[in-house]
């Protein structure tokens, strides 16, 4: 995988939908790729940018975000799923996002990955809320 994220310890931020939030708990879904996603979720570098910033570029880009929540690169590893920098480049007026990266979860079946959420979930929630507005 080209620019595979090494450094375990890196938190990569993860963007919570509000309707996927309740009483302050990310639902287990918000930790895996939608169909539409071709099984990589998309996710922001603690190296490169702040949860409290990428929430913002998050939002001005029109998108809806309740809270923000990490998970490490190492965590994502333990669970098979590689890591790698994914920068948007600025496009007819889109802001572009240098901290952009995706986790691939493509060696997981589909069941597979909605099991694979639900412990990322728990790592996350144990982690803690990293932004909310």
């Amino acid at each position: 995988m080209t620019n595979s994220l090494t450094d375990d310890t890196e938190v990569l931020f993860r963007q919570i939908h509000p309707n996927f939030f309740d009483n302050g708990v990310p639902g287990s879904n918000r930790f895996r790729p939608s169909e539409k996603d071709g099984n990589m979720l998309s996710v922001d570098r603690s190296a490169l940018t702040s949860a409290k910033d990428a929430h913002a570029r998050y939002t001005r880009s029109g998108l809806k975000s309740a809270a923000v929540f990490g998970i490490s690169v190492g965590q994502f590893r333990n669970e098979s799923i590689p890591c790698k920098s994914d920068p948007v480049e600025p496009s007819d007026g889109t802001q572009g996002n240098p901290a952009h990266a995706l986790a691939d979860y493509s060696a997981h079946t589909v069941g597979k990955q909605k099991l694979v959420a639900k412990r990322l979930q728990r790592v996350a929630i144990e982690r803690g809320c990293l932004y909310s507005e």
